[in-house]
């Protein structure tokens, strides 16, 4: 089963480098081609028309709290009633 999925993760990688290629190198000799063939169809469909405007950036305060003090004994006294004690032998 390993070497199956191996081997189509490595025919998909070889055939999305060769398509990257393929289209690197495609060229026409005249414009009027290039109205005709698939990939440039395709290639100049897909880019976006137009951009979407940046998001404005909003400032905030940032509000410091300091909580209250608490004494060791209080958090002490919260441990020891979530402790479990050990099992009886």
């Amino acid at each position: 089963m390993q070497s199956v999925s191996k081997r189509i993760a490595w025919l998909s990688l070889l055939l999305t480098l060769w398509s990257a290629l393929a289209f690197a190198v495609h060229h026409h000799a005249s414009q009027d081609e290039s109205t005709r063939c698939q990939v440039c169809v395709a290639a100049h469909s897909a880019s976006p028309t137009t951009a979407s405007p940046a998001p404005r950036p909003v400032f905030r305060r940032v509000v410091e709290l300091r909580p209250q003090p608490t004494a060791a004994k209080q958090r002490l006294i919260v441990f020891a009633q979530s402790v479990r004690p050990p099992p009886v032998a």
